[in-house]
């Protein structure tokens, strides 16, 4: 029978179990390593989430105060134009009216009106005292050729006398005479103006076009403080293609001054321009008067 050596026996199995912890342990080390790793990772993970949250937070807010920025700039561009066209909507307002109260409520007005272009030169004459009205215009070719022409209106009638070198006419007819006025209301078939009115407007949003298109400043004309508006756009004095248009408002009045059409002739610039002259309360009976009529051939 063989004899076992406990002691050789139980360090045998010393080992063994010695041998199976170390196992064991370099397993829970390389499993916590592993765990150690992971965690690492989602920490990086969440590291790198958080900061491309926050590059984007930065980015927004970098892109807000960009637009803010042009808004502003955007908002203070608008309140100058605003401004601007403000200012240019009150002056024409201001000429349109003056010049309306003239219209309407005057009823003894003498005008002069001469325009001078690089073929004629031609006066009007208009003399106006209450219901009756009388023009006289009088033209003059660049080769000396004249003629002339007066027309008297009446309440009922209008008659026309035409003269040139060589003959003379007179013609007359029945009808209504148009109501004189600016911006009234009226059931009469026409209206007419007599005062030549640069700021007129048939309406506020047509005054508003008018404001922005119209340029505006002050100059002294004729020794007259006067309003410069060019590049007019409006219902009397529309901006014609290649025409550049100037027109002159006296400020006190609003009454017209001079107007200038700038023209393109043969490749060279050429001024047509226009001067007006206006006086109150001086116009008589002799001034409204007509011609001779035994001097002309009556025309039917």
């Amino acid at each position: 029978m063989q004899t076992i050596d406990l002691r050789a026996y139980m360090l045998m199995i010393a080992k063994l179990y010695k041998g199976k912890g170390e196992k064991n342990m370099e397993k829970d080390v390389e499993k916590t390593k592993k765990n150690d790793l992971t965690e690492n990772g989602k920490n990086k993970n969440k590291e790198m989430k958080a900061e491309k949250k926050n590059n984007k937070e930065n980015k927004e807010k970098r892109k807000m105060k960009l637009w803010k920025k042009i808004l502003i700039v955007i908002a203070v561009i608008l309140l100058i134009f605003i401004a601007i066209v403000l200012r240019k909507f009150i002056i024409l307002n201001d000429i349109d009216n003056k010049v309306s109260e003239y219209e309407n409520n005057q009823n003894n007005i003498y005008s002069k009106v001469v325009s001078t272009t690089s073929e004629y030169t031609m006066q009007v004459e208009c003399y106006i005292k209450d219901d009756v009205i009388k023009y006289v215009f009088e033209k003059t070719d660049k080769d000396g050729t004249k003629t002339r022409l007066i027309q008297i209106t009446y309440p009922h009638e209008r008659k026309l006398y035409a003269e040139d070198s060589n003959t003379k006419v007179m013609r007359v007819y029945k009808e209504e005479a148009p109501v004189r006025g600016s911006h009234i209301e009226t059931e009469a078939p026409a209206t007419i103006s007599t005062i030549a009115n640069f700021a007129y407007s048939m309406s506020i949003p047509e005054r508003i076009i008018n404001s922005i298109c119209t340029s505006i400043k002050s100059v002294e004309v004729n020794g007259k403080e006067c309003y410069e508006l060019s590049n007019v756009f409006g219902s009397n004095y529309m901006e014609l293609k290649d025409v550049k248009i100037m027109a002159y408002a006296e400020k006190e009045t609003g009454l017209p001054v001079k107007y200038i059409e700038i023209v393109n002739e043969n490749g060279q610039e050429v001024e047509n321009v226009t001067e007006y002259e206006y006086k109150f309360n001086c116009v008589t009976d002799e001034d409204l008067a007509e011609p001779d009529e035994s001097q002309y051939e009556l025309q039917e």
